[in-house]
């Protein structure tokens, strides 16, 4: 056991030392940018430690940040992205839900920003949602809009487009997901906007390597097992 627990310390302090150099340093313009694709890398590279080998990209992320990130607001279903998808059908099936949405949204306040406390809790949502639809629109379903599967969604934009998904702007410095409101000048469209600022994604690196910290040892997984290392570049050779 003192052998696993030397192991693990290792291998996290590995983790750790890299998000210290993220936070330090500096890309120019584009930095909160590259850090946050440097901090999903890390993400995916601890997911691998706690899936099955054919446990696909989404489901292992989404695992991840469920189970050690200690997200409060994870599990919520985000309220401007339900009020457009819910925009976009026009099933009298979601008469329901669309009242009960579009009841909450008009509460918003468009002069101050909005934490994910305002969002909506799951199971509200679902016992509204219409059973005989599961995926109203292409392959959407209710947890395609919960903030686990939207942070992966995130995550895919930056590494494989380079962009930050949305039209949000980091206006407050603490690590909060929140919304704010953007108004086009030229068509006077509004919409609330989702911002995961760059302190989040430090935040949810530090909680997740904390957490796996305890899980390795009591489940006894020395996380080096999920790698394989060696000359070659193709894991299977090196094994």
């Amino acid at each position: 056991m003192e052998s696993l627990e030397q192991s693990v310390d290792q291998f996290l302090e590995y983790f750790r030392e890299r998000i210290a150099e993220i936070k330090a340093v500096s890309f120019g313009p584009a930095t909160k940018l590259f850090k946050k694709i440097l901090y999903v890398g890390i993400l995916d590279a601890l997911s691998k430690t706690v899936s099955y080998p054919k446990q696909g990209n989404r489901d292992r992320f989404v695992s991840l940040i469920r189970h050690f990130g200690k997200w409060k607001h994870g599990e919520k279903v985000s309220l401007p992205h339900l009020a457009r998808l819910l925009q976009k059908v026009h099933n009298p099936e979601f008469t329901k839900i669309r009242a009960y949405a579009y009841e909450q949204f008009d509460k918003w306040p468009r002069d101050t920003l909005v934490d994910l406390d305002a969002d909506l809790y799951f199971d509200e949502v679902k016992k509204r949602w219409p059973p005989t639809i599961p995926k109203p629109l292409e392959d959407i379903r209710i947890e395609s809009i919960q903030h686990v599967h939207l942070f992966y969604s995130y995550r895919s934009s930056l590494v494989h487009e380079l962009r930050q998904p949305g039209r949000g702007m980091e206006i407050r410095s603490d690590g909060d997901p929140y919304y704010h409101v953007l108004e086009n000048v030229e068509s006077g469209e509004v919409t609330w906007e989702l911002v995961y600022p760059i302190a989040f994604y430090e935040s949810i690196c530090n909680e997740v390597i904390s957490g796996l910290r305890a899980y390795y040892v009591k489940d006894r997984i020395d996380p080096y097992s999920c790698f394989a290392f060696g000359t070659y570049w193709i894991d299977e050779l090196n094994r």
